[in-house]
């Protein structure tokens, strides 16, 4: 059991790392150094590294070595197509499930994202931003679409996280949009919802040039 602890530990450590580009994509993985930074042991970090390869994030080219996999874009879109066909008819059910209760813990999450605004804390706002999404989905009680979907979304999260870096694009426009999306749904404006939602979606698609312009030895070629 404390085998399997540090190994899920190695996993989610390393992967966040690989999402907020601490390690960046294209760098060279080293198992050593993994073991000294994480202070955990080797069959632990390579289990997690054989874990993160079958999910494509690392990639292993025979006598050069162990790299951070470069964002797939088309990973990245096809996770996004995913998620707007399921979230416009989650929303919906969020909408008609909503309690005052769930309607305050939304609210103060916002309040929060304001606040990450304020004090430009980037980890903060990327957890809050998902964490906006995860709980419509807990209130229309559908928490294992969001569990799967966050499976198959690493490229699109690593996508995000640059977006976050380019001061162009801007914060306001993601709480904005989850404000006015909220209080559709205490609205019961469906309509609107569906509208909002598919607007948010493809406010990723609009802004995937400046991501990759900004950034553009991170993404695999087309």
């Amino acid at each position: 059991m404390a085998g399997t602890n540090l190994q899920q530990q190695a996993y989610e450590t390393i992967r966040k790392q690989i999402i907020y580009s601490e390690l960046a994509p294209g760098s060279r993985i080293s198992d050593k150094v993994l073991e000294e930074q994480l202070a955990i042991g080797r069959t632990p970090i390579r289990e997690a590294l054989i874990q993160l390869r079958n999910q494509e994030l690392i990639k292993t080219i025979p006598q050069s070595g162990t790299f951070v996999s470069k964002i797939d874009i088309r990973s990245a879109s096809l996770a996004l197509y995913t998620r707007e066909k399921l979230e416009n008819p989650i929303l919906q059910e969020c909408s008609a499930k909503m309690t005052p209760q769930d309607q305050l813990i939304l609210e103060d999450i916002l309040e929060q994202t304001d606040h990450a605004i304020t004090t430009q804390d980037k980890k903060l706002f990327f957890y809050l931003d998902k964490a906006f999404h995860r709980t419509c989905y807990k209130v229309a009680e559908k928490s294992e679409i969001w569990n799967w979907i966050e499976s198959y979304s690493t490229h699109l999260d690593r996508f995000r996280w640059l977006r976050l870096s380019i001061t162009e694009l801007g914060w306001g426009r993601v709480l904005d949009e989850h404000q006015t999306l909220l209080q559709s749904m205490i609205d019961h404006n469906l309509d609107e919802v569906s509208f909002l939602c598919s607007m948010h979606m493809h406010m990723i698609i609009e802004e995937q040039e400046y991501v990759r312009q900004a950034y553009p030895d991170y993404f695999e070629k087309d």
